[in-house]
């Protein structure tokens, strides 16, 4: 049964309330509900078929810079033109040819071959961090396991080391805030000028440093491509190492972390993945639809044009919510209910068509990785508090902690 359509219609605000971080599905159901109630609820787009049409559609560009930095205005832009140059490099906001360009290079790193080569680090690596915790019975499992290890693994394929990376997981960070926050303010995009301009001469002496003496980790094929044949500028290696770190940890550590809250939400699940593991893959696909770690993206219009059955003037954006495409009743039976061997799950946690992430693969592995490793080191695992508070964002979705204990010595 339908809610019924509210006098005031939902607005994106409401996303960011404590009830709309806590659960965006009922706000993203609210504008459902009006739209098909015949209610105009402009830009934005909750149905799952209209996303993926969109999402394909070669009249959309990806290139909305413009929009996450324009509510700074032009004389707090051009005080921060690092934050600028930084995002605007990013494959991830580039159209072809050049995201065509970046995307063939960075594709050859994340391909099923390659991510082969490196379950067995994310085995050791999850081994080492659950070694740490194992005997203590409880603790934060965000910081102390989802936090570090896609960290860890991306770190190592980039070809930062360690003792690096949470210098490079804060500017990583500082992209996420930038991008997610919906509205960026002037203290943000200050304190991320700063953190890029350390970034740049870090990434800059790094490179120096790989350009002596190679390695076969991304970035030296980066500058190898830069330096053979002018494939990459120098921005485009500092701001791609930067997402790739954005990428493959902050979404990452997102969906881990989603997917160990949304288990221990559901005891019946995480009891009957306990008793069968054959099933974690598919556990693996509906933790990633039911919760996925980004919720949003946008597109802009090149032209005039319908999209979506919207009128939508050349340069205007429209905001594509993945999160309320993959609860569509119309894609997925009972979108609510969480089911572990749920079939035919084509969610849309990893977008779809020339943007799809170059990294599912590799964030396949680690989920699934990490769940078989927690159901065997962390016994009787459970939530110590009845609610956990929620990244302040629009686009990212994940818990800010995730307090837990578990019965230490009745590992199977």
């Amino acid at each position: 049964m339908k809610e019924p359509v509210p006098a005031t219609l939902p607005s994106v605000r409401d996303l960011l309330s404590p009830g709309g971080l806590g659960d965006p599905y009922a706000v993203y159901a609210r504008f459902r509900n009006a739209e098909e109630a015949g209610y105009d609820i402009g830009q934005l787009v909750v149905r799952y078929d209209q996303i993926v049409g969109l999402l394909r559609d070669r009249r959309l560009s990806s290139a909305r810079i413009g929009a996450i930095l324009g509510p700074l205005g032009t004389g707090m832009r051009d005080r921060c033109p690092y934050v600028e140059r930084t995002l605007r490099s990013i494959v991830a906001f580039r159209d072809p040819p050049d995201h065509t360009r970046i995307r063939t290079l960075l594709s050859s790193t994340f391909s099923a071959r390659m991510v082969k080569r490196v379950v067995d680090r994310i085995e050791r690596l999850s081994k080492r961090l659950l070694d740490a915790v194992e005997a203590d019975g409880e603790a934060d499992l965000h910081r102390a396991y989802s936090y570090p290890l896609p960290a860890l693994v991306v770190g190592a394929m980039l070809g930062i080391p360690e003792t690096d990376l949470d210098r490079f997981k804060s500017w990583a960070l500082d992209i996420v805030f930038l991008v997610g926050s919906g509205s960026p303010t002037a203290q943000l995009a200050v304190s991320a000028q700063e953190h890029f301009a350390e970034m740049r001469d870090y990434l800059r002496a790094l490179i120096a440093d790989r350009r002596r003496d190679p390695g076969d980790d991304l970035l030296s094929a980066m500058i190898g491509a830069a330096d053979r044949d002018q494939r990459l500028s120098e921005d485009e290696i500092f701001s791609n190492a930067t997402f790739l770190m954005t990428a493959g940890h902050e979404t990452a550590t997102n969906m881990l972390s989603n997917g160990v809250l949304t288990l221990l939400r559901h005891p019946d699940q995480l009891e009957r993945l306990r008793r069968d593991r054959s099933l974690i893959p598919a556990a693996a696909e509906e933790i990633l639809r039911f919760e996925s770690p980004v919720q949003m993206t946008s597109r802009h219009a090149l032209q005039d044009g319908e999209f979506a059955g919207r009128r939508v003037k050349a340069g205007e954006a429209l905001q594509l919510f993945l999160g309320a495409a993959n609860r569509d009743p119309a894609r997925f039976p009972e979108p609510d209910r969480f089911d572990i061997a749920r079939t035919e799950n084509r969610h849309v946690a990893f977008g779809f068509g020339a943007h799809f992430c170059l990294g599912a693969a590799l964030a396949r592995e680690e989920l699934r990785i990490a769940l078989d490793h927690l159901l065997d080191r962390l016994p009787g695992l459970e939530l110590t508090v009845d609610e956990v508070a929620w990244q302040p964002t629009i686009d990212f979705r994940g818990p800010l902690s995730l307090p837990v204990r578990w019965r230490p010595g009745l590992r199977r």
